[in-house]
């Protein structure tokens, strides 16, 4: 067993599970009542107002770090199953979290990015 105890990480699973149904219900009713006009720079519903609501940015960086963490610990317990021993346990490990801080960092900066055009 790693650092973490394998239940302490399938806790967080379940609760990153329960985070993303609220903030993609929150993410899809952004997109509501027209998906085209909520993809449009500017408009009653576009993305310029999107950014400027402050409710929204923050679920829209949690959706990013709860998905984040959901997907690479199921990742991670997908190829754990595979039982190819102690390396490779390690060797997983150590990709699902380079992989995972990549997505954090490149989402982080792409998120902030879009806050500071408007």
């Amino acid at each position: 067993m790693g650092m973490v105890a394998k239940s302490t990480l399938m806790k967080w699973h379940y609760i990153t599970g329960l985070i993303l149904v609220v903030v993609v219900g929150i993410h899809l009713a952004f997109r509501w009542p027209s998906y085209e006009a909520s993809i449009e720079w500017a408009g009653p519903h576009g993305v310029y107002e999107q950014l400027m609501n402050i409710g929204y940015m923050i679920a829209i960086f949690i959706l990013l770090y709860a998905a984040t963490y959901h997907a690479m610990n199921g990742l991670r317990t997908l190829l754990l199953e595979l039982h190819q021993g102690k390396y490779w346990n390690i060797a997983v490990d150590v990709v699902i979290i380079i992989v995972g801080v990549f997505i954090v960092i490149v989402g982080t900066v792409a998120l902030v990015g879009a806050l500071l055009t408007v």
